[in-house]
C-alpha cells in the first residue's frame, strides 16, 4: 500500500521537472487533499505547497522585465 509521505515525496520529484500548467494542477490537488490529512502530513503538503509557488513564480515571466529589455527602435525619416 502507498503511504500519502510517498505520494507527497513523488509529487515533489515531479515538480523540480513539470511546467506552470502541471505545477498549478499539482497545486490545487495538494489544497483539496491538505484537509483530509494527518497533521505531520499536512505540514508536508504545506512545506510542498510553497515549494510550487516557487517553481511556479520562477517560470513566469514578468512583463516588466520583459519591457524594460527593449531593443530601442530607429527614429522614422521625414520625407
Amino acid at each position: 500500500m502507498i503511504t500519502i509521505t510517498a505520494i507527497l515525496n513523488a509529487i515533489e520529484a515531479h515538480a523540480e521537472n513539470a511546467a506552470v500548467q502541471q505545477l498549478r494542477i499539482m497545486k490545487k490537488e495538494l489544497e483539496r487533499l491538505r484537509p483530509s490529512l494527518c497533521l505531520d502530513d499536512q505540514e508536508h503538503a504545506d512545506g510542498l505547497l510553497l515549494k510550487l509557488d516557487r517553481l511556479i513564480s520562477e517560470q513566469i515571466v514578468l512583463p516588466d522585465a520583459v519591457t524594460s529589455e527593449r531593443v530601442p527602435r530607429p527614429a522614422m525619416q521625414a520625407a
